[in-house]
């Protein structure tokens, strides 16, 4: 867990003021941390989601293998790119040409071109129904797709695939722990950070955040949620959690300014 805080000098921003719980990964934090520190928050990272490396199975192996039978290669995540193009390149010495390849946000498109390689992502909006809204992924009766994401996952993408007449397979290369935190550690973090927004971007995030707390604190579903699509506040709303604030997109400067709008109005207004 890493926190850090504001200065007097941040008073009059945006954000002063507020602590702000981060959940991603730690080593995926760090750039939305800097973000929000800059608009004057204190910020609290506490992973909800431990990445693991999924060594591949025969099936995937043979599904990577045949990389360049596919039309599509889609990543899902930034761990999708972090694990699963070590696991390509063991078994190709140049990566296919080939299949198209696409990403759902711009931080896993950067990191693919990082790479050296060529890559399409929604521009507007990082989440599964704008990847779907790609050119590229209108008229595809008869091609192959294959998804590298984490075990498990949503269905979204693929079904969204199959409906238009296209093949899909996954390439499970990592997987998402629960992090193992003591309940005292967390009942310090509450009485020292206690957070104003608690940040969450991904439904197995939150289902980890309720079993974390809900055995030990009596008021888990009082915590305050800043969820990063209407999909995820419906869940919030249906496993108990009572403040729910939606914002729209999962980026970095999504949520900064999601966050901004939502403190903004939350303000009294001033009188004359």
């Amino acid at each position: 867990m890493s926190r850090s805080g504001n200065t007097d000098s941040s008073r009059k921003l945006p954000l002063a003021g507020h602590c702000i719980w981060l959940t991603r990964p730690e080593e995926q934090a760090g750039p939305l941390a800097k973000a929000l520190q800059g608009q004057g928050a204190t910020t609290c990272s506490v992973p909800l989601l431990e990445i693991v490396s999924v060594p591949p199975d025969t099936e995937t192996r043979e599904l990577l293998s045949g990389l360049d039978r596919y039309d599509f290669i889609i990543y899902i995540s930034v761990n999708a790119v972090r694990f699963g193009l070590p696991a390509i390149q063991r078994l190709w010495f140049d990566y296919p040409a080939g299949p198209k390849n696409l990403a759902i946000g711009p931080a896993t498109a950067r990191l693919l071109r990082e790479k050296g390689l060529q890559v399409r992502n929604p521009t507007r909006s990082a989440d599964s129904e704008s990847l779907l809204k790609l050119p590229e992924l209108q008229n595809i009766a008869g091609k192959r797709a294959l998804i590298i994401r984490g075990v498990g996952g949503l269905e979204t993408i693929a079904n969204g695939l199959r409906e238009r007449g296209c093949s899909v397979d996954y390439a499970e290369v990592y997987g998402r722990l629960l992090p193992a935190y003591a309940p005292p550690w967390l009942d310090e973090k509450l009485r020292e950070f206690p957070p104003d927004a608690i940040v969450i971007s991904s439904a197995e995030a939150m289902d980890n955040l309720k079993t974390l707390f809900s055995h030990w604190y009596p008021q888990w579903a009082e915590l305050p949620l800043f969820v990063s699509s209407e999909r995820l506040a419906a869940k919030a709303a249906s496993i108990g959690f009572q403040r729910v604030v939606t914002m729209v997109g999962a980026t970095d400067a999504r949520l900064v300014k999601g966050l901004q709008e939502a403190f903004a109005a939350a303000q009294p207004s001033s009188q004359v």
